[in-house]
């Protein structure tokens, strides 16, 4: 069985609701009463490698970006250790490098982080990569094989 992004998604979610409980887990960029302190997820692309895990196989590839709120204070701005602290706790929940969807574990393999330049938020984009069986992906056509072959040949001699 194929895995759809929104059940990576829904993975994603659900470590992050058990590393902050109570808290919001957001899918859309325009939310409506949004509450801090709170995170978001966000599909950004996928990738598909059809020749990277052999003839047999292809590997799907997911970008996902968290973006992480923290109260703001009085003149709106954050706290920056704050967000820090939110950001390893997303790191800490990924850190076995695989999530489970489906029957699936789709792996970790790549996850950074990005403070810089964002005031009142954090971001932490992730892939997740997995890989399949060609035959789940899509479906073989099948070609009736030749089981008579007749051939005539004609030699000419000079």
């Amino acid at each position: 069985m194929i895995i759809k992004p929104t059940q990576i998604l829904d993975a994603v979610r659900e470590q992050l609701q058990a590393v902050f409980p109570g808290e919001t887990v957001y899918d859309s960029m325009l939310p409506q009463d949004f509450v801090r302190p709170a995170s978001m997820v966000a599909l950004t692309g996928m990738e598909l490698d059809a020749l990277g895990a052999g003839v047999g196989a292809v590997t799907l590839r997911f970008h996902l970006k968290i973006t992480t709120y923290c109260v703001l204070d009085v003149v709106k701005n954050s706290n920056q250790p704050t967000l820090n602290l939110r950001c390893m706790s997303i790191l800490g929940a990924f850190a076995a490098g695989y999530i489970k969807t489906e029957g699936r574990a789709p792996k970790l393999t790549a996850c950074t982080v990005n403070t810089d330049g964002l005031y009142d938020c954090a971001e932490v984009k992730m892939t997740f990569s997995l890989s399949m069986d060609r035959s789940e992906f899509s479906t073989r056509e099948s070609v009736p094989m030749m089981r008579n072959f007749t051939t005539k040949i004609n030699v000419e001699e000079n």
